[in-house]
């Protein structure tokens, strides 16, 4: 605008200038009128080369300043990738030593069982063995029973060596 005020206003003084100028003055003028018109755009040219730079410089810093905070977002979100995958692996230790002791107090229980059946089964086969002796002549009763009670002590001491074996084996199950 302020172009344009200019060139009306030389417009007017050369009109002017024309009336009392001689041509050569009037060109003079006028060359003078288009330098100092050349010298005005290259001034706002020149200005806006160093908007349009400033403007850039805050496009980059922008853009710098976006890839920095994308930067620490994904850092935070891989330190709570970590954590969670942290957090995971101890409930599954932990869910893996409750089974464990789990599968530990079951091997036990169940030995502990047929060590009982065991047992049971040594007495009673020591009592039908004891009915049978007395079946015996009186000679014979003595050696027989004897050889019914070694049995059964040795069918209680191989059912307790099992017992052991299995609690020594259910032991190394728990962490």
């Amino acid at each position: 605008m302020k172009r344009f005020a200019w060139l009306i206003a030389l417009g007017a003084a050369a009109a002017l200038a024309g009336c009392g100028k001689s041509p050569e003055q009037a060109q003079q003028d006028v060359a003078k009128a288009r330098d100092e018109a050349a010298q005005d755009v290259a001034k706002a040219q020149q200005k806006a080369a160093e908007t349009a730079a400033q403007a850039q410089q805050k496009v980059d810093a922008a853009r710098a300043q976006a890839n920095a905070d994308v930067q620490k977002a994904n850092a935070e979100a891989g330190e709570k990738i970590n954590d969670a995958s942290a957090d995971a692996e101890k409930v599954e230790r932990d869910a893996s030593k409750d089974v464990a002791e789990e599968q530990s107090d079951a091997m036990v229980k169940d030995a502990k069982a047929r060590y009982d059946v065991a047992v049971t089964k040594a007495d009673a086969d020591y009592n039908v063995a004891v009915q049978k002796c007395g079946t015996l002549p009186d000679a014979q009763q003595g050696a027989c029973k004897d050889a019914a009670k070694a049995n059964a002590e040795a069918q209680r001491q191989h059912a307790k060596a099992e017992l052991d074996d299995t609690e020594t084996a259910a032991g190394k199950l728990k962490p």
